[in-house]
């Protein structure tokens, strides 16, 4: 990557703002199947349960991901629809920016990535499934409104029972 992305740390909707690019150099960070698959499933574990909204995808030049299913997770075993016929950029031989997916905000600790028809179409392509570099973006989850209401009725009704006890 151009610049570096730390989870939980690094603000993404900012981070994303800078443009940064994957590398066309391989560092040997990318992620890749077998040789001569098709197809490929990869979980990934985000630590504990976590609200997320977004996805930047940044997909491999010589192996990109032709369709992407992602699903989710609270226990990483069942595992639920979350976006389905994702069709990420078939990226050129050359440093790239991200592909970015939103979804309903879900409250999740894995997401899969169920990827086919790889690779991409591209000139010179390598026959697997490969991923770049991924990042999620946590969702903010406001207060309903509701329990705001709540705290406000609350505390009127303590003042003005405060008030009475003080007469």
């Amino acid at each position: 990557m151009s610049s570096n992305f730390v989870s939980g740390v690094t603000d993404f909707d900012t981070y994303l703002a800078t443009n940064p690019l994957h590398t066309l150099t391989f560092p040997g960070y990318e992620w890749f199947s077998n040789y001569g698959t098709t197809s490929a499933s990869v979980t990934y574990d985000l630590g504990s349960l976590t609200n997320i909204d977004r996805l930047a995808l940044w997909n491999e030049e010589t192996s990109g991901i032709g369709t992407l299913n992602l699903f989710h997770s609270s226990d990483g075993i069942n595992f639920a629809p979350l976006a389905l016929g994702l069709k990420p950029t078939d990226n050129p031989l050359a440093n790239y920016p991200a592909d970015v997916f939103s979804f309903a905000s879900v409250n999740t600790r894995y997401i899969r990535f169920d990827m086919s028809d790889c690779p991409q179409p591209n000139p010179a392509s390598f026959p697997s499934c490969a991923i770049g570099e991924v990042a999620f973006r946590k969702a903010n989850v406001p207060e309903p409104a509701s329990v705001l209401g709540l705290l406000a009725i609350g505390a009127l009704g303590a003042g003005a029972a405060l008030k009475r006890k003080l007469k």
